[in-house]
């Protein structure tokens, strides 16, 4: 038996090659720079030897030299791990991790490490300073290179920095002669080429000179990653669009599967505004490097173009962590925190850019725009027109300064300079600007005006008939609205605007069906479209879904889109809607847990953990929020809402400081201060509050408003009278009106607030939003006579509007007169699935002896608001009068159980006792 154990183990040693055997034979392929072949054998050791050290080392250098650097980490990792030579693997791992965009991991885990071997250490120290120099630090790059070069003087990859860091310094004439040497010592060295081609272009300003050079570099190497990269960015140098495309084609031929070919195809597609297709290979390289601070950069510029502003911080906010002098990250992050309504944060993201020896145009504009949101037009105008000096050709800066005299009252210089801009100006900024600003003066014909021009720049897009419908909705012209709607997404069937606005349209004339059939197209292209998806959830809402459906289709959308913060908010919204707590709860923990950076979806974490009570949590929470978010007031809001919940009203003031603190004018703060100096009884320090904003900001209205509310706290209404007098003189608009008319009523003085309201009338005889106010203070004194008189205005006026023709149901009802129904069903056409309508309806049935009808719709209006415990009411005696006494008993017992908290306990104990 042991001879022929013997004999067998003889014939296997003859069968099999022995792993020495096979590792010399990839190191030969390895040496023929044959990597493919060394890659197929080396697969083959490591199948029979798994823990070869030396194995995984040889496999991850082969597939470095295959231009696999992902691939390399894993394996030259696990070398690693299975103790191979530290002087093999170190600089091998740092050139992969380089490659694959992971420089700042280099140095912070090998700019201390010295190997032994001299010639080892000159590698590593050559791949550290490669890694540094790609973050932007010149000087310990220099430093690192230097220290290469001591270690072993005859090192390529130390020379070759060398050259770059002597060109670097602008001493081209001193670089090129050591790189002529290079190439003199190896003409086949592809890199050599490539760098001498960047020398003359870069350094020489011989552009074509440099085009020869990375040609030959490629001619040497067709795989030469470098060169592929660098003959892109002379192409867009040139501007030459078709040359970057092409170049892009050659890169994909040449190395179809490498993450920097994926790159370049994902920004080719955003430069084209395909935005899907250039998101999925933003979110292919995430998954690939998301470490890379260019592909957070790209994927950032993605989702702001998209709209997805949050999901584009986090992803500029990352690449600026691992790359901080990444210029066009931190820009683009800034106007993404501008678009976001965030200037303190924008002007905190910027400030370095700012500050530079030399900033540029596009920057000192941002800045000038976060000023302008600030409120501080001296430092916008000064930055505006630092940025136009800067860059005397470009439109954004000269329309950002036409803007701020708009903004200054000069409205016929700032109008005058808009249209001179958009006159000149290719692109639609400035057409952009000139529309809203006449549509914020509410000058729509010139807005129109402004439009067709827009629309002749761009006749195949869709956003001048969007803009032109959205006019036309205004105007109550639908048919109108409707055509240019259909306008614009003939021109884009997937443009969402327009798609979502002519959903709302079908759902206004009861065709859910087609509203629903709308969103066919953006599906089609991208099944988990999560604006469509929301919209599609909305309809259905709409069109009376139970609550239950609503959730299941928001778990839906949740899933399919893991990583949007959207669906998750909506989810999170809807179950607090539905006072569903613990499952509100449930669906924000897996929010965070899946998305922790989105400071959105942490923020409903603490707001629901404050709903269910859960107060620490809620404060630990927005803490986070607020430590996120050192520049923006809104968190440490949050967090004095917290503390005031759990009554420690010194932490609440704290956090309230500290809001004013970052955001000085900001009304939210100061008015909550004043409410919690009154909680405390604080009367005093209340209207020091307030008297202290009239001194600092004495054009304001804001501080008398505080005064005036603090005195009518007080149930002092001739010294409130007083203080909203002079906020109104400061601010004659609609909503100070109505303010001081509600005040002399509630202090008892009736002609003066009829006098006021006369005078207000004469002034403004169509202000819509006035007239509603007086019938609805007329119903509240039970006025209906008067009531129906203001309603019926609005009517003559705006005979369109649901709320008004509902208000006038109720009041012919209330006063036993006809025609409550017809108002009734009129509403219900416009605003369907409306519990307020439907109550209504339910009442004007009741007059016409329809009690079936008004018992039907009362269940829906109860179905729609199941918390409006007016609405029970209701059905509980309509189904009393229809002698059906087990059900209203149901209804009536469930109300009973509430007890004290109905405010209506009495009369149903009342009605049960009846029964």
């Amino acid at each position: 038996m042991l001879l022929a154990a013997a004999l067998c183990m003889l014939m296997a040693a003859c069968g099999e090659q022995a792993e020495p055997d096979m590792l010399a034979s990839a190191r030969s392929f390895l040496d023929k720079k044959d990597a493919p072949a060394a890659i197929v054998q080396l697969k083959s050791v490591l199948q029979k030897y798994p823990n070869s050290g030396e194995g995984r080392y040889l496999l991850g250098s082969a597939l470095l030299a295959a231009n696999d650097p992902a691939g390399a980490v894993l394996e030259l990792e696990k070398a690693r791990a299975a103790k191979h030579r530290d002087s093999d693997v170190l600089p091998a791992l740092a050139k992969a991790l380089s490659a694959t965009g992971q420089a700042k991991k280099v140095t912070d885990g090998f700019a201390q490490t010295v190997l032994d071997d001299p010639k080892a250490a000159a590698e590593l120290k050559a791949a550290v300073a490669t890694a540094f120099l790609a973050q932007g630090q010149l000087d310990k790059g220099d430093a690192a290179t230097q220290a290469a070069l001591q270690f072993d003087p005859t090192n390529v990859a130390a020379r070759f920095l060398q050259v770059r860091l002597t060109a670097g310094r602008g001493a081209v004439d001193e670089a090129m002669p050591l790189l002529e040497k290079l190439l003199a010592e190896d003409p086949k060295r592809a890199d050599a080429w490539q760098l001498k081609g960047e020398l003359l272009w870069l350094g020489k300003a011989d552009l074509e000179g440099g085009i020869k050079a990375m040609r030959e570099a490629l001619a040497v190497n067709p795989r030469y990653l470098p060169a592929h990269l660098a003959l892109i960015r002379v192409m867009l140098q040139k501007r030459d669009i078709d040359g970057f495309k092409a170049q892009i084609a050659e890169l994909k031929k040449a190395l179809p599967n490498q993450i920097e070919t994926m790159y370049f195809e994902a920004q080719l597609a955003f430069l084209n505004q395909d935005l899907e297709r250039a998101r999925e290979g933003a979110q292919q390289l995430l998954r690939i490097a998301p470490e890379s601070p260019l592909v957070r950069q790209l994927a950032g510029a993605i989702e702001a173009q998209k709209g997805a502003l949050r999901v584009a911080e986090n992803h500029l906010n990352r690449a600026l962590q691992l790359m901080p002098e990444l210029p066009l990250a931190r820009r683009l992050l800034a106007e993404t925190h501008l678009r976001a309504g965030q200037p303190a944060k924008a002007l905190a993201t910027i400030r370095p850019l700012v500050e530079s020896p030399k900033p540029e145009g596009e920057v000192l504009a941002i800045a000038a725009e976060a000023y302008l949101q600030l409120g501080d037009m001296a430092k916008s105008e000064a930055l505006y027109g630092l940025a136009a000096k800067v860059n005397p050709d470009d439109a954004k800066a000269r329309t950002a300064l036409a803007l701020t005299q708009l903004q200054k009252g000069n409205y016929d210089l700032g109008f005058a300079q808009l249209e001179s801009v958009a006159a000149t100006d290719k692109g639609s900024y400035a057409d952009l600007a000139l529309i809203s600003s006449r549509l914020r003066r509410n000058e729509t014909d010139a807005a129109l005006r402004a439009i067709e021009k827009l629309q002749a720049k761009q006749p195949d897009k869709p956003l001048a008939p969007l803009l032109r419908a959205r006019i036309m909705a205004q105007r109550k012209d639908f048919a109108a609205t409707r055509v240019n709607l259909e306008k614009a997404v003939a021109l884009d069937p997937v443009f969402l605007p327009a798609v979502v606005d002519l959903a709302n349209l079908d759902m206004e004339d009861k065709r859910p069906a087609d509203a629903l059939k709308r969103f066919d197209a953006s599906l089609a292209r991208e099944p988990k479209n999560a604006r469509a998806l929301l919209a599609i959830i909305d309809i259905r809402r709409r069109s009376g879904a139970k609550p239950e459906e609503i959730d299941e289709l928001l778990v839906d959308a949740v899933a399919a889109n893991a990583g949007e913060p959207q669906p998750r908010f909506a989810l999170i919204e809807h179950r607090l809607s539905q006072r569903q707590i613990k499952s509100a709860i449930s669906a924000a923990q897996d929010a965070v847990a899946a998305l922790p950076d989105d400071m959105q979806l942490l923020d409903a974490l603490g707001r629901v953990q404050l709903a269910n009570g859960n107060i620490q949590q809620a404060v630990g929470t927005f803490r986070k929020v607020a430590v996120a978010n050192p520049t923006i007031p809104q968190p440490q809001m949050r967090l004095a809402e917290a503390f005031v919940a759990g009554k420690d009203f010194v932490a609440a003031r704290q956090s309230l400081r500290s809001a004013l603190d970052i955001a000085p004018n900001m009304a939210a703060a100061q008015r909550a201060l004043v409410h919690l100096a009154l909680i405390e009884k604080r009367v005093d320090e209340a209207l020091k509050i307030a008297q202290g904003i009239q001194k600092q900001r004495p054009k304001d209205p804001f501080g008398y408003i505080l005064e005036g509310d603090i005195h009518m706290s007080l149930r002092a209404w001739d010294a409130a009278i007083s203080s909203f007098k002079i906020s109104f003189e400061r601010s004659r608009t609609t909503e100070m009106a109505g303010r001081l008319h509600s005040t002399y009523l509630t202090a008892g003085r009736l002609p003066d607030a009829e006098q006021f309201a006369e005078v207000w009338l004469k002034e403004f005889p169509r202000d819509l939003t006035f007239l509603f106010h007086l019938g609805s203070m007329a119903i509240e004194r039970k006025d209906y006579v008067n009531a129906e008189l203001r309603f019926r205005q609005i009517n003559a006026i705006q005979p369109d509007d649901a709320a008004v023709l509902n208000n006038l149901s109720w009041l012919l009802v209330e006063q036993g007169k006809p025609g409550g129904l017809a108002f009734a069903e009129r509403a219900n056409q416009l605003r369907p699935n409306q519990a307020p309508v439907m109550d209504s309806m339910a009442k004007a049935l009741v007059a016409e002896n329809q009690i079936d009808k008004a018992i039907e719709w009362q269940r829906k209006a109860v179905a729609l608001s199941p918390d409006a415990l007016n609405y029970q009411l209701h059905l509980g005696k309509l189904l009393i009068k229809a002698n059906q006494k087990e059900a209203a008993r149901t209804v009536l017992e469930s109300l009973a159980q509430l007890g004290a908290k109905d405010a209506n306990h009495a009369e149903v104990s009342a009605l049960l006792k009846g029964l």
